[in-house]
């Protein structure tokens, strides 16, 4: 063979092998991988997005890298199931999306993004359930709908992945046990990164050394991905301090829900900073379920962070991931709804939110606790980032001094700072968390659980008044100084079913501060306070219950007054804080959470 014979011969088996090894090996559907570990077919080459950025106002002066990537085919372990079972050891694909910041900064912190229960492998004709694995031509790549957000974010300095976790939602492979698959799969997309920033075995193909902080990690999930989240974090203990030493990452330092599920039960109170997004023409979790976790956050004595509930406006569930059509053909008895928020907008306020969200637990930013409506020395805003929005503002325990939650009935006559409660007037009814009927709980019937929507089924009061000048009195203990607090508080919805409230109108009330000698100050709530609009709905009959139904929803969302604005009292002799329904006529309004906040 001649010389340049052989140089041709030899470029050619080059590029045929360099081809090859740019390919992935789909998973073969019909058997089981029985091997542990990163095994089988990898994509040593990330494959470029070429997909539009969106627009952002901060972004790094240097465009972030973002690269599809699969780490190779595995197996996981169900326990639930026995050694012989075909079911034991699950195939699973370790794909999705990475985003790195370019530019001075590394090692940079981490953001795992878990998409929602939305279809993987195709159902087959005349069945009921899909076949797991499938063929990665026609799974449904989910993990690519937050590219969008991969790309935000690494713009702006977090390493970000948006892996895939079909595998956690198919009942193609047996039934699952809650979130032992994805404990598993988060694990292995995490363990790869810690090799790959190490300077070890690198599959991503971005360049990686150095580049993570493996002891900073955040969590922002959607759907059933915001609740695995949550739960994740809790039973593995990723937000415990020593996270990382038994797990070789974490700890998490915060979690963004968005239009989370709540299916699962076995939810505590979370001990790191949360938010939930909860999108108001969400026809998945079309009563705003994920609501339940700041409830059970707010309610507990061992809460020890900030969190907070937002109720998004003409916002969908599936337009957050922008693979996803509307989950709804049409929103009957919504017209809340009409417009809905278009996928671009939709998908640009997570985007903006979630880095406000980073900045403030990563850094502590005070400018993004101000944008994110967490600021507490001022009032409740009516919009975030430019979309209508409602806010409820939790702050941490220690800087909250509660004088009703209610966490229970007693708190009708004395509340959680000592003092008395005397009602003038009122009538008053006390309703436990959680949905009921009348029947199982008699006296219930102000509460209306079956009547409208409430998000979370909060543990709540409800106030209604007949005539202007009706109050309620919370007395305080002596030398209640109130110098320390920046704010008061409360949460509030309007009851659109009773016919106290006047249709379409704000409801209103004043909160008047006495001090020790007598004196008195009083600030009435704005004319157009967010949370006391009155709700857009239709009502309509109710062939099972009395008082018919309210198809719109009725979030409880916070109002804030400043104590700056209570001239005229010694504010280090406070005795008694008094809610003075002297704005209208007569009224009827759910409350929570009244409390002083530092």
């Amino acid at each position: 063979m001649s010389k340049p014979n052989f140089q041709i011969l030899l470029i050619s088996i080059l590029l045929i092998l360099a081809i090859a090894g740019c390919s992935s090996m789909p998973i073969d559907s019909t058997a089981v991988a029985t091997k542990s570990g990163i095994e089988g077919s990898v994509s040593l080459t990330s494959i470029p997005l070429n997909t539009p950025q969106p627009v952002e106002t901060k972004q790094t002066s240097s465009p972030p890298i973002v690269a599809e990537y699969n780490l190779g085919d595995t197996t996981i372990t169900q326990s639930i199931f026995p050694e012989e079972s075909r079911f034991r050891n699950m195939p699973v694909r370790l794909n999705g999306i990475i985003g790195v910041p370019s530019g001075v900064g590394a090692p940079y912190p981490i953001v795992i993004i878990l998409h929602g229960n939305h279809p993987g492998c195709p159902i087959p004709e005349g069945d009921m359930v899909d076949r797991w694995p499938c063929d990665p031509k026609v799974e449904q790549p989910n993990f690519r709908g937050f590219e969008y957000l991969v790309r935000s974010l690494a713009a702006h300095g977090y390493l970000a992945l948006s892996i895939n976790v079909n595998a956690e939602n198919t009942l193609g492979f047996g039934e699952p046990e809650p979130i032992k698959r994805l404990e598993q799969i988060v694990n292995l997309h995490i363990q790869a990164l810690a090799k790959a920033t190490r300077g070890e075995q690198n599959k991503f193909g971005v360049e990686l050394n150095g580049q993570a902080d493996m002891s900073r990690l955040a969590f922002v999930g959607h759907s059933q991905g915001g609740e695995g989240a949550y739960l994740l974090t809790q039973t593995e203990a990723l937000d415990a301090s020593d996270a990382y030493s038994r797990h070789g990452y974490g700890p998490v330092y915060g979690l963004l829900l968005v239009a989370p599920s709540a299916n699962f039960v076995g939810a505590v109170e979370a001990q790191v900073p949360f938010a939930v997004i909860l999108p108001a023409c969400d026809r998945d979790v079309f009563q705003q379920e994920g609501q339940h976790f700041y409830e059970i956050t707010r309610l507990s004595p061992q809460q020890t962070t900030w969190a907070s509930s937002i109720w998004l406006e003409h916002a969908n569930h599936n337009y957050f991931n922008e693979i996803l059509s509307d989950e709804a053909v049409t929103r009957l008895g919504r017209p809340d709804c009409n417009p809905l928020m278009t996928p671009n907008v939709q998908q640009n306020f997570l985007s903006e939110y979630a880095i406000d969200f980073l900045r403030a637990i990563f850094d502590q930013d005070t400018g993004a606790m101000t944008r994110l409506g967490m600021d507490f020395q001022t009032q409740m805003p009516d919009q975030l980032y430019g979309q209508p929005a409602r806010i409820a503002a939790l702050a941490p325990r220690s800087d909250r001094q509660l004088l009703l939650l209610p966490s229970n009935a007693s708190e009708l006559d004395t509340n959680l700072a000592g003092g008395s409660v005397t009602a003038e007037g009122l009538i008053l009814t006390y309703c436990e968390e959680g949905y009921y009927v009348p029947a199982m709980k008699p006296g219930s019937e102000p509460c209306k659980r079956v009547n409208l929507v409430v998000p979370g089924n909060p543990a709540m009061l409800v106030v209604s008044w007949s005539q202007k000048g009706e109050a309620l009195h919370f007395e305080l203990p002596e030398k209640s100084d109130l110098r320390q607090f920046l704010s008061i508080s409360l949460r509030a919805a309007v009851d659109p079913l009773s016919t106290l409230n006047k249709a379409d109108t704000y409801q209103a009330f004043t909160i008047v501060l006495v001090d020790k000698l007598g004196n008195t100050a009083s600030v009435q709530t704005r004319v157009d306070e967010p949370a006391l609009q009155f709700p857009i709905g239709n009502r309509e009959e109710n062939d099972t219950f009395d008082g018919g139904f309210f198809t719109g929803r009725v979030p409880l969302t916070s109002i804030r007054m400043q104590l700056s604005d209570f001239t005229g009292v010694d504010l280090s002799a406070i005795r008694e804080i008094t809610l003075l329904f002297d704005q209208s006529s007569s009224g009827s309004l759910f409350i929570s959470d009244f409390e002083l906040v530092r």
